[in-house]
């Protein structure tokens, strides 16, 4: 007989003193979790310690194996959530993960990165993934776009080389792609993976898989954002354990008798049916077919925002040499002495912030970037020696 196991991914937004109705929200996310519908669960945006131990308490008879992925100042907001043992974990937190100066977007203090759980179910490991990729904020003018390609590219590698120790492997999560994007585009070839959603048996007629901008969302008054679906379940089976997805859906809307949603995202269920066979191993990594021309147009980006980075680093150079330039000038003008300490005080943050930015952060940002290219161009060499 075969066995169903019942995947469920949400952001659940919880920014606190941010987002509205946080702890309402998280104390019905717990009671939702607490019903026992779920095998297993990853969530993301649980951004304090206080919000992820309130939902293990609530859980903890019926999701009693947890785990947090810690990572950068305040994340990674990435948790996960089982009715079966977790027999393992290991995280990769993203290379390029935003700018430590865009604090609204907060994305590089919450180090966004990919978690991986081994679950033991039945007998079967199940390698169970979880992420949460760096947001877009701007689709007509993305600054983050090789931020994004680089971190899609990197959690498919991720995925690639540790996937052949289990039988299953699912990813689950806001990855931040609509489903026509690059980013997405790389994760499944690279992965070999496959949407719950486009290869589920049953879908609800009227569920369109809107997760984030759905129209019944009542936080979209407040915070509109346009119908995407950027949350998704992706599973890949092995000669050693056959799975098919036999429903998937939208789901955690309306909170029950609340005027208010779970969250400004909708929750991805996918209810897996699995069947343990005595299959070989899998297939070697490296065999899985690759589109060299979605690293192509990646190694483009890469390379336009290397030239950014470089503009970029020439404009703080600029302000660097400005500020200590001027302040040799200042101090030989007849100013008073305290408009004069005041102006050096400004002109030394000037010299400190253009230094830091120039030398550190944008060297950072340059070797991240290069990281990425040199490990695709690694793997195009690779495809170029197979075809001859």
């Amino acid at each position: 007989m075969p066995a169903h196991l019942r995947v469920l991914t949400l952001n659940c937004w919880g920014i606190t003193f941010i987002a509205p109705d946080v702890p309402e929200r998280f104390r019905a996310i717990g009671e939702e979790l607490g019903t026992g519908k779920y095998d297993l669960v990853a969530l993301q945006e649980v951004w304090t310690q206080d919000l992820y131990q309130k939902l293990v308490s609530q859980v903890q008879d019926v999701l009693p194996y947890h785990h947090y992925f810690y990572s950068g100042w305040n994340g990674s907001g990435v948790c996960v959530f089982s009715k079966h043992p977790i027999i393992g974990t290991f995280q990769k937190r993203f290379t390029l993960n935003g700018h430590a100066h865009k604090f609204l977007h907060a994305d590089w203090y919450g180090g966004k990165a990919v978690g991986l759980c081994r679950i033991l179910y039945n007998g079967t490991v199940i390698n169970f993934y979880a992420s949460h990729t760096h947001a877009e904020y701007n689709h007509d003018h993305d600054e983050y776009r090789a931020h994004r390609v680089s971190q899609a590219f990197e959690l498919s590698q991720f995925i690639r080389y540790t996937s052949q120790s289990g039988d299953l492997n699912i990813l689950a999560g806001d990855l931040n792609n609509q489903p026509f994007e690059l980013g997405l585009k790389i994760i499944q070839s690279y992965t070999g993976m496959d949407d719950a959603w486009l290869t589920a048996e049953h879908k609800n007629a009227e569920d369109v898989g809107i997760t984030c901008g759905y129209p019944g969302n009542g936080y979209l008054l407040s915070y509109p954002h346009p119908p995407v679906r950027i949350d998704y379940v992706f599973f890949k089976g092995t000669e050693r354990c056959r799975v098919k997805c036999v429903h998937c859906e939208t789901t955690m809307h309306k909170v029950p008798g609340k005027p208010f949603n779970f969250s400004d995202h909708e929750g991805v269920l996918a209810h897996f049916e699995l069947e343990k066979t005595s299959g070989p191993s899998d297939e070697n990594p490296a065999e899985i077919s690759q589109d060299d021309n979605l690293f192509h147009e990646a190694i483009t980006i890469m390379e336009d925002a290397m030239d950014t980075t470089s503009t970029t680093r020439r404009f703080y150079g600029t302000v660097f040499l400005f500020s200590l330039v001027l302040m040799l000038v200042i101090a030989h003008l007849p100013l008073p002495f305290l408009l004069i300490s005041l102006i050096h005080l400004l002109l030394a943050f000037l010299i400190g912030w253009s230094f830091w930015m120039g030398v550190v952060v944008m060297e950072m940002e340059r070797r991240g970037l290069l990281a990425t290219k040199s490990s695709m161009q690694v793997l195009l060499n690779g495809s170029v020696k197979k075809k001859n």
